[in-house]
């Protein structure tokens, strides 16, 4: 290797990677590379706050216990009496600088070396040059920086989101886990006790039976000493005790029937009692029943709502009413008093016979005047029933689907859950065996309303009223 080339080596092995100077205190780190103390100690740690990542091979290092190589240092001070200002290949000055390389070079290299026939300007001029570029360089670099910055706090807000998301599941399931627990406990003691109960009467009845039995032993017992004594005795006294015994003998076998099976009336452990407790355990993780009112504010003019407020019904008498905002004007319908804009909420609705309606949740921002135009992208999320025959989920086409319900519900149990998103239908005749009808999922912003489409009486025939469910109400 010549003289220049060896040069231009050891400056290449004596330059730290990350500030591209000749080292200045270098440390070598465990993975065995090499760079200066500052530059190294610069880097920012990893989550333990102790340990730095490499820049070349990204192992990890405490750059702190790391001691100073004073060999390469002294290496580095004696390649520093080099000069610095002449081509290391044809050792002339450094005097012109290739723009296609982007490299200072001295006249041989422009004339004769690899940089021959290349776009060649002075040193000095090129100096001036970069130094009026500088600035843009600078804002283009902190611009970059600035960029990557915007990069990791994204990142570290999306980490904080996978970990506040994480945690939220975690704290969600330990949440549903433990009210199934609490559930099947107390199911446990539930079914335990009434075990008990049959149990004191099932044993209360074979006790007694057994006193009974053991009297009739004891008077068998007697009978069968009698019977052994009156062997050896005379005629006349033989006799008369030997009808006695027989006709004692014969009524205890009367009064004694046989024994009869008691049958001890238990659940059976099988899998359509598995099947009943899930039912069961199911509603019981369901939210509580809403306490929901009408709100009159928002009925339709010939809509009538009860003093109450849980029941509403259609009239061909056009109420007296103020066209407030909120105020549904064409459609016969209303909503609650109560919005919800978090958690889950479950309340029901009795339809009873009613031929045709409508139920579920609308968005606040979803348009009351008019023809109402009822798809989730107009913020209304509903369910109906028309002509008596027909149950429909009002999706985004033009027609709504149309639903298979096996069973007529008299009522309608409505499951509406922020964080998942959903908004649930149900056939509620049975509380313990909520039967799903449709789901719709959707991410949900902005409060929701309990939403009522009593829908026209025509001529009677749908008077019928919509009632909001809760125990204790009429």
């Amino acid at each position: 290797m010549s003289k220049p080339l060896l040069i231009q080596g050891m400056h290449q092995d004596l330059s730290c990677p990350i500030c591209l100077e000749l080292f200045c205190s270098p440390v070598t780190s465990e993975c065995g590379h090499t760079f200066c103390q500052k530059c190294l100690d610069g880097l920012p740690k990893e989550e333990d706050g102790q340990t730095t990542a490499c820049p070349t091979c990204h192992a990890l290092t405490r750059a702190e216990s790391l001691k100073i190589n004073r060999q390469l240092q002294h290496l580095v001070e004696s390649f520093q009496q080099v000069p610095r200002d002449h081509c290391e290949e044809h050792m002339d000055p450094l005097s012109v600088f290739c723009e296609q390389d982007k490299q200072v070079i001295c006249g041989v290299c422009a004339s004769l070396g690899k940089h021959k026939g290349h776009n060649i300007i002075k040193a000095a001029e090129a100096h001036q040059k970069m130094k009026k570029q500088l600035p843009q360089q600078q804002v283009l670099l902190q611009e970059a920086r600035m960029r990557k910055e915007k990069t990791i706090a994204l990142l570290d807000r999306q980490l904080n989101e996978v970990e506040d998301t994480v945690e939220k599941f975690k704290a969600n399931v330990r949440e549903q886990l433990n009210m199934m627990r609490a559930y099947l406990n107390v199911m446990e003691s539930s079914l335990g006790q009434e075990a008990e109960k049959v149990q004191r009467a099932a044993s209360s009845a074979l006790l007694e039976e057994r006193k009974t039995m053991s009297r009739y032993l004891e008077q068998l017992k007697q009978m069968e000493g009698v019977l052994n004594e009156v062997e050896g005795e005379a005629q006349t006294e033989f006799l008369r005790k030997y009808c006695l015994v027989a006709n004692r003998l014969n009524k205890v076998l009367g009064e004694s029937p046989p024994l009869g099976r008691l049958d001890i009336q238990l659940p059976i452990i099988s899998d359509d009692f598995k099947f009943q407790v899930w039912r069961k355990m199911y509603r019981s993780l369901m939210p509580p029943l809403e306490n929901l009112t009408l709100d009159p504010e928002t009925a339709q003019q010939n809509l009538v709502v009860s003093e109450d407020g849980r029941s509403v019904e259609c009239t061909d008498h056009k109420q007296s009413v103020s066209d407030e905002p909120c105020r549904f004007d064409k459609s016969n319908c209303l909503v609650t008093r109560e919005s919800f804009d978090s958690g889950e909420h479950y309340w029901e609705v009795v339809v009873a016979d009613k031929p045709r309606w409508s139920v579920g949740v609308i968005s606040e921002t979803a348009n009351r005047k008019g023809r109402l135009h009822a798809s989730p992208s107009n913020g209304f999320w509903l369910m109906g029933f028309k002509d008596g025959k027909v149950y429909e989920a009002y999706l985004e086409q033009k027609e709504p689907r149309q639903l298979r319900v096996e069973e007529k519900p008299e009522k309608i149990g409505i499951y509406l859950s922020f964080s998942d998103g959903v908004v649930a239908f149900y056939n509620a005749d049975d509380e313990d065996n909520l039967r799903p009808l449709y789901t719709f999922h959707e991410k949900f912003s902005g409060k929701l309303y309990p939403f009522f489409d009593v829908c026209w009486h025509d001529k009677g025939k749908n008077s019928q009223p919509l009632k909001i469910f809760f125990p204790g109400s009429d």
